[in-house]
Parts: C-alpha cells; structure tokens; sequence
C-alpha cells in the first residue's frame, strides 16, 4: 500500500467558525483533536479523512496539518472539490493541499523520530472482559505503585511509546520525553435517551515523545507509519514524524 504525507495549512478564523458552528467548542476540553477531526470528516468523508494527524501550532507562525493517507493530495483535491461544503474547504484551504510519498524503509534503517501520543491502556471493568475500560497509562502506573514512590510520567510514557514501536517494526536505540500536558478532550459518550451521543470531556495526558530508532521490520513499520501509535489516532495523535538521526 502506498502512504502519503500531506501538509495543510488551513484558516485559523474560517476554522473557529466551522467548530463553532457545529457546537464543536467546549469550555471543559483543552484538546481540540475532535474538532480537527469533524473537519477532515466533512471534507473527504470517514473513508477519505487522511489520519492518522498531526497539528502543529507553533507561536508566532501559521498552523500546519500534517497527515498520513493512502490516498494522494490530487484524489483529495478532487473528491473535496466534487463534494465539500465551501466553508470546509475553505477552512482548511484545500486548494493549498501538498503532498508527497513517502518511501520504503529498509530493515536496519536508522531514524529520528517525534509523536505525539496519548498513553492509555485497557483494563478489566467492573464485569471483566465484558466491560473493558480505557484508563491513562500514568494513573494505572500509580495505582500499581501502591504505597511505594510515584512512578516517573517520563518513564512511564517512555516505555509505553517503545513497547507500541516495538510491536510496529522499530527497536528504539534512544527516547526522552519532550512534552507532557494533562488535558481534556471531548469524546462521543453513550447513546442518551434520544439515541444521539453527546459530547463529553474525558481526562488524561499528552504526551510528546522524540529519540532515535532502527528499523527492524520493514513491513510492520510501514503498517505503523500509516495506522499510528497508540489509540485516538483519527483525534491528532500517534503520527510517527520522521528525520534524520542524531548523530
């Protein structure tokens, strides 16, 4: 399967007023990877929405919307141009769309890397396996520390981003942790009563992660290029951001 990098870089004004809109702005989350995601699901469609993605808003500079798709920037162009509302389009100023492939990456291969993730795992409910939750990887740390010291949040998010790189082809030769935010993201919750899933802040942490890698598994690391790290990819995180090592 051919993968392919997209760069956006949409209107920050014409993008406020979508999320607004669409009732897409919440007090009570400080993680708008769900609006991002009801955007590119309104341009291209839940089969096209290129993800897994990554925004980088960097003070000072315009934002950017980086993403990963099986699909080129023309095929996208097209399909947005046929079929998306003028305000989408314009919002994420489509008509911009750059894109490039990427390439293969032989076994042995060394790389830099960056993700952004959010590091949860699945725990037993309170009915076993017929009710597994989604809890945050730093609190299920804690909790296993029981009375002995604090877990270290680099440690813990460090480890977790290399046991998933691991199980996606790359053995990592260095890690540290570069970023951490604790922060709510809106979510859909449970059907209510009129059958629609409202939106509701879940809690946890994001995380920032960079280091070194190498390549062990050609195939799986391609899969994990395109799939991502970790869970909520379709909400801006586990994009592998890929650069030369360091020396």
């Amino acid at each position: 399967m051919s993968l392919h990098l997209l760069r956006f870089d949409p209107d920050p004004r014409r993008c406020q007023a979508w999320f607004r809109q669409e009732g897409l702005l919440d007090r009570d989350a400080s993680d708008d990877g769900y609006a991002w995601h009801a955007l590119l699901t309104a341009a291209f469609g839940r089969e096209l929405a290129p993800k897994p993605f990554r925004l980088l808003d960097r003070p000072g500079r315009p934002p950017q919307l980086l993403a990963y798709s099986a699909r080129d920037s023309g095929a996208l162009t097209d399909h947005a141009e046929a079929f998306c509302d003028p305000l989408v389009y314009a919002a994420l100023n489509i008509i911009s769309l750059a894109g490039k492939p990427m390439p293969g990456f032989a076994e042995g291969r060394r790389l830099g890397f960056e993700a952004r993730v959010r590091p949860v795992v699945r725990t037993d409910g309170p009915r076993g396996r017929d009710s597994i939750v989604e809890r945050d990887a730093y609190v299920v740390a804690c909790e296993r520390a029981g009375e002995g010291p604090r877990p270290d949040p680099a440690e813990v998010f460090a480890t977790w981003t290399t046991d998933r790189l691991a199980a996606g082809g790359a053995e990592v030769q260095a890690i540290r942790l570069a970023a951490i935010e604790g922060d709510r993201v809106l979510r859909r919750g449970a059907p209510n009563a009129d059958g629609g899933r409202p939106l509701v802040p879940v809690r946890g942490h994001s995380a920032v992660l960079v280091g070194t890698l190498t390549v062990r598994d050609a195939q799986a690391f391609a899969a994990l290029l395109a799939r991502g790290v970790g869970r909520h990819r379709a909400f801006g995180y586990g994009m592998l951001l890929l650069s030369p090592p360091e020396a």
